[in-house]
């Protein structure tokens, strides 16, 4: 048994999931201190021991949280960049992968969490694809692998560097560039935000790996991803929307909704967003 590649999984399960729990709405106010001070130790602890290059990220999210006064201040900040429409910045990142919510991308996640025997909790009110779910799955992964090497077991189906390479990696460049243009548009508020999406590029630039696939699976693989990025980059026209809503009034289904735009269609129907369930291992930071 490598007890220092053991270590290593049980130490990058633990940064994936300090920062799928950051990214989570900060709903109690102890989140606030916990985001300021152990988050940024968490960090700064895990990414020397897996020698992540993420030290000027780490500084500049200290600093942009020294900027936020007090969980109140927080939890604006959050709700103006993740949850207000119309949203800055998307937490589900199938809207950079497919240009929709609840897309292709969606389904082909939730196929790879059930290979793993992973199954969504029935508390959690959010997609599949909600940014903090790929991680607490990549997280989950890893723990999962240095268990098995630990007890000689096979490890999970699905390998943590290549569910971070094909979906990850992939959503991170918008993500960033959308914080990026929302620091631009309010130059004066704090972003801590844009520094962990930083931190998280850096860690999934050295973490990724596409691995060995057949050619025929690979070049069915770029097609499709490029066919969903030529699609999320043309967005939904006129025409898309005449051909969603015939199709729905030929099956007899009800077309009013595809008049509200999609980020007012919950308010619309008096839904309301519920916090996502407590973590497996705790988290002070959520």
């Amino acid at each position: 048994m490598d007890a220092r590649n053991l270590e290593s999984h049980a130490e990058r399960g633990e940064f994936y999931l300090c920062l799928a729990r950051a990214f989570l709405t900060p709903q109690r106010p102890a989140a606030h201190e916990a985001l300021q001070a152990a988050l940024a130790d968490d960090l700064e602890s895990l990414g020397e021991a897996l020698g992540y290059p993420f030290a000027a990220e780490l500084a500049q999210y200290r600093a942009e949280m020294g900027r936020i006064a007090d969980h109140a201040t927080l939890l604006r900040l959050y709700s103006g960049l993740f949850l207000a429409p119309p949203r800055a910045v998307h937490l589900n990142t199938a809207a950079y992968l497919d240009g929709t919510v609840n897309g292709g991308t969606v389904l082909a996640m939730e196929a790879h969490y059930r290979r793993c025997g992973v199954d969504r909790s029935t508390d959690f009110r959010d997609l599949s694809d909600h940014l903090s779910v790929q991680l607490e799955f990549v997280a989950w992964l890893y723990f999962r692998s240095a268990e098995a090497m630990a007890a000689g077991t096979p490890a999970p189906e699905v390998r943590p560097e290549r569910f971070l390479h094909d979906y990850v990696a992939r959503w991170l460049p918008p993500f960033v560039r959308d914080l990026e243009e929302y620091g631009r548009q309010h130059a004066g508020l704090p972003n801590p935000y844009l520094a962990l999406a930083r931190i998280l590029a850096a860690a999934v630039a050295q973490d990724a790996i596409a691995g060995a696939l057949p050619a025929r699976e690979l070049r069915a693989q770029r097609a499709l991803h490029k066919a969903r990025r030529d699609r999320a980059e043309r967005g939904v026209t006129d025409e898309d929307m005449e051909f969603i809503a015939r199709r729905l009034r030929e099956k007899g289904l009800a077309t009013e909704h595809l008049a509200i735009a999609p980020e007012l269609r919950d308010e619309a129907r008096g839904y309301k967003r519920k916090e996502p369930p407590a973590p497996r291992r705790g988290s002070r930071y959520g």
